[in-house]
This record gives C-alpha cells, structure tokens and sequence, in this order.
C-alpha cells in the first residue's frame, strides 16, 4: 500500500494546501518519495490536483488531518476508492509512521463531514 502524505518545513502532516511536500509512503518497505507540493504553484483545484498526482504515482490513501479535502475533491477520492487515515490534528511524520508499524492506525472509506472544507 502507499499512504499519501503532505507535509509542512518540520515534517508534521497538514492539509494538501499547508505543505510544502507530497511525500508517498510505501508501507510495505517502510521507505517514502518526497516531491514538491504542486498545489503550491497553482490558484485553483489545488487539492484535487494533488490527489490526482498521488493518485498516478500509485497511493491508494490518504493521512487525512482536518482541512485536508474540500468537498469537491473529497467527492472524487471517495469516487476512486482513496482509503482515508483520520488524523485528529497535524502531527509528525515520524509519529504517524510509528502509529502506522504498532497498528494504531485503521483505515476509512469516509472521512466526517467536519473534516471536509466548503468547496
């Protein structure tokens, strides 16, 4: 499986428009590709165009903190099957890795409704 992540300057998880890299974690080898943020560069469909690059390099999930999808692109990852990990708030990479290699983390199919930003 591959877990899409975005991630802020210190490495924690934050919402597609908050970070600076798209960092595809590879959890059967414990090992991750980082690239640049694309949503940086753009003015509008940012998130959905983010979830379309993870999408074409193979991630089947998304670490979902708060913010993390607007409606419209909540829309079409639910429409893609894109499993999603509820993160209650940005926390460090390195904790959600733990997390994920102690079993402390269960993937969804859907993400609540407060979680997801108006479009």
């Amino acid at each position: 499986m591959i877990i899409a992540l975005v991630l802020d300057e210190q490495e924690n998880v934050v919402p597609i428009i908050e970070g600076a890299t798209i960092r595809l974690y590879h959890t059967s080898s414990q090992t991750y590709e980082d690239y640049p943020n694309i949503a940086k560069q753009l003015q509008g469909g940012r998130r959905s165009a983010v979830l379309r690059f993870a999408k074409e390099k193979g991630a089947d999930a998304f670490a979902s903190p708060p913010n993390m999808f607007c409606e419209r692109s909540y829309a079409q990852a639910v429409e893609q099957q894109v499993k999603f990990y509820l993160l209650e708030q940005p926390i460090p990479f390195r904790e959600f890795e733990k997390r994920w290699r102690n079993g402390l983390l269960s993937s969804s199919d859907r993400l609540p409704a407060e979680m997801i930003v108006a479009s």
